[in-house]
């Protein structure tokens, strides 16, 4: 009993201990006059109206994105080994391993400075190579390298389950060195050839892409697109001409890996509306909420699209995996567009985005082109009609927050014919650069016959012969078993 009361005792006293500052707070929050009250409120206003405070800036911001567009890789991960067969699991996941260290390596030595240094001649830049003399004023190493990495990673979709693992660190090593950090230079640069504010010729307006439509998913689109076609299709897809089902192995990964990029994705474009408006304040805020609100329409709306069309053609059958494709279409049309474009804008592009990419999967296999993520149709698709609809229905308003230029699409009629034109001008510029490069890479490593594995591996599974085993060895056992 003595000893409870002393316990009771001691919680009293040590209440009224805790409780004594906050008593003298409430009290000296009671002394405050109005004119002190009010003065105290209006601080708070004016910091949140910077739109940074002393331990948190829009730097800050942009790096938390970076850290989202990074978690996309285990998205990537995931939506890969889930369509793959799982035979060919631990190359898949070796090669993601390898491109993610080797795309860094790369980006810190030679990609950043040519895509982000001081230009020259406004085709690429000279300094920071080595991330030498960085200033927190520029775009930052860390968010920048998760686009570069990111156009990597659709790349090596489109050649899964068949090619030598030396293909990957090739053509990384080229994209994260020369073909996107130019592209990045030309599109994003303000002093760049593409976005010269001289006039002239180039007119007034510039080529827009607000997250990466050309500069990550045509990119990556289109270099795995070559890739798959000079590579050829999985032995069993065509058979004497006619199409082989070879589905993947686990559906639930499909599924999770699509909800991670979704969530990932935000990093892309709200990190990216930090980079236009890095003054912050309630402007920037007001912006990154509509762009979070126009890429969930625009992803939502390609995603139903896909499946209902899909359904429709395929006599009511509902395909998880076109569904999940279809909203990453939306997804990869906003990149390029999202911070440019009212709400109902994004739903039609998230429709038409919905609508290209089940037209694009079918042509892919009609010309015969195995790509079993269907990489190509999502990323280079929807990433060049996201660039295009910006010459149609970019906001004239929005563009003049973002990039200080009066121009906008073709329906509001303020230069409307000059944006579209930069559109064209942008497309053409950063297909030529990528088709070249993707071309004669592959092409060379195809002479080498160093493409492509050999007949016995690719039937027995890569993971068997290069790898040390299956990534499941119960499965193996199972079927030693059952034969």
């Amino acid at each position: 009993m003595l000893l409870v009361s002393w316990h009771g005792l001691y919680i009293v006293i040590a209440s009224a201990v805790l409780l004594w500052p906050t008593r003298h707070a409430l009290a000296d929050e009671d002394s405050l006059t109005s004119s002190q009250q009010a003065g105290r409120a209006l601080l708070q206003d004016t910091v949140t109206d910077q739109g940074t405070s002393a331990t948190f800036s829009s730097q800050d911001f942009i790096l938390l994105n970076g850290f989202l567009i990074f978690f996309m890789q285990i998205g990537f991960v995931a939506a890969e080994t889930g369509q793959g067969r799982a035979k060919n699991v631990r190359n898949i996941l070796l090669k993601n391993l390898v491109n993610i260290m080797l795309c860094a390596l790369c980006w810190w030595a030679v990609g950043y400075a040519f895509a982000y240094g001081k230009s020259a001649g406004g085709i690429l830049g000279v300094s920071h190579f080595f991330s030498d003399g960085e200033d927190p004023g520029s775009k930052p190493w860390f968010f920048t390298w998760t686009f570069c990495l990111s156009s990597v990673t659709i790349a090596s979709g489109c050649l899964a389950e068949r090619t030598h693992l030396f293909v990957y660190p090739a053509y990384t090593a080229l994209l994260s060195t020369l073909v996107h950090p130019v592209v990045a230079h030309w599109v994003w640069a303000p002093d760049s050839w593409l976005n010269s504010a001289s006039g002239g010729a180039l007119g007034e307006c510039r080529f827009l892409d607000f997250a990466g439509g050309a500069v990550v998913h045509v990119v990556g689109g289109l270099t795995g697109l070559i890739g798959a076609a000079l590579c050829g299709p999985r032995m069993g897809r065509f058979e004497d001409g006619v199409l082989k089902e070879l589905p993947g192995h686990d559906v639930s990964s499909v599924s999770l890996g699509s909800l991670m990029l979704w969530f990932g994705w935000f990093g892309f474009n709200c990190g990216s509306t930090y980079i236009y408006m890095a003054d912050g304040g309630s402007l920037a805020s007001a912006a990154v909420s509509r762009v979070a609100l126009n890429m969930t329409l625009c992803a939502s709306a390609a995603g139903v699209t896909a499946l209902v069309v899909a359904s429709l053609q395929s006599a009511g059958t509902f395909d998880l995996a076109i569904c999940c494709n279809g909203l990453m279409s939306g997804l990869s049309a906003s990149t390029a567009n999202v911070g440019f474009f009212t709400p109902w804008a994004a739903v039609i592009t998230g429709t038409l985005a919905g609508l290209l990419y089940v037209a694009s999967s079918r042509l892919l296999l009609r010309a015969g082109i195995d790509d079993p993520l269907d990489s190509s149709a999502i990323h280079a698709g929807s990433g060049l009609l996201g660039l295009v609809l910006s010459g149609f229905l970019a906001r004239p308003a929005y563009v003049e927050a973002m990039l200080g230029r009066s121009c906008g699409g073709v329906v509001y009629g303020q230069n409307g014919g000059v944006q579209l034109g930069m559109q064209l001008l942008g497309l053409t510029v950063t297909l030529a650069w990528t088709g070249v490069w993707a071309l004669a890479a592959f092409s060379l490593l195809k002479r080498l016959q160093l493409l492509r594995v050999d007949q016995v591996t690719e039937l027995a599974g890569i993971d068997n012969m290069e790898h040390g085993g299956p990534a499941y060895p119960e499965f193996l056992q199972r079927a030693t078993q059952n034969s």
